[in-house]
């Protein structure tokens, strides 16, 4: 937690110091931001959109936009963590001693409270990648789960994005 605020900090202080001065960075916001924001989105979350949600509050980008590049960017990441899972995920939890003791705990809450499980971790710090595979290697259905993933991308980046865009 410590680790997002600071980078939230340093990308809000980034930003402040970008918006004194017009510079290439406006030029190509427009143009290539909500592809950044998907990508960004894909490989690391809340830092991101927080500082996409400072450029809406703004008026740099779209919130709309923002949400679904990043909602469509967080869950395709999510989507890769689940579908390696099925081929690697066993192996791995044989070959490591801390998630074979981990492992039948997760599990065990996995199946029994699948939906609310994918719904929410997102928003659980640890749980973004350990959910998937858990999911995966339970023998969740992938539509199942696609479907989830994808409705809990839209509640995540919808919360991030509001929250910066709404506070002053």
């Amino acid at each position: 937690m410590t680790v997002l605020l600071l980078r939230s900090i340093s990308w809000c202080f980034a930003l402040t110091i970008a918006f004194d001065q017009p510079n290439i960075f406006f030029r190509l916001l427009p143009k290539y931001g909500y592809f950044a924001i998907l990508i960004a989105a894909f490989l690391e979350g809340e830092a991101t959109l927080i500082a996409a949600g400072v450029m809406c509050g703004a008026g740099l980008l779209d919130w709309r936009l923002t949400i679904l590049a990043a909602a469509i960017g967080g869950s395709a990441g999510d989507q890769i963590y689940f579908y390696a899972a099925h081929e690697r995920a066993a192996w791995a939890i044989k070959k490591s001693k801390r998630l074979s003791r981990w492992y039948p705990k997760i599990q065990k809450f996995v199946l029994r409270h699948a939906t609310v499980a994918v719904l929410l971790s997102r928003f659980a710090a640890g749980f973004r990648i350990s959910i998937p595979l858990v999911c995966a290697t339970a023998g969740m259905p992938a539509k199942k789960y696609s479907t989830l993933n994808l409705i809990s991308g839209f509640a995540w980046a919808s919360m991030w994005v509001a929250i910066r865009v709404s506070s002053p």
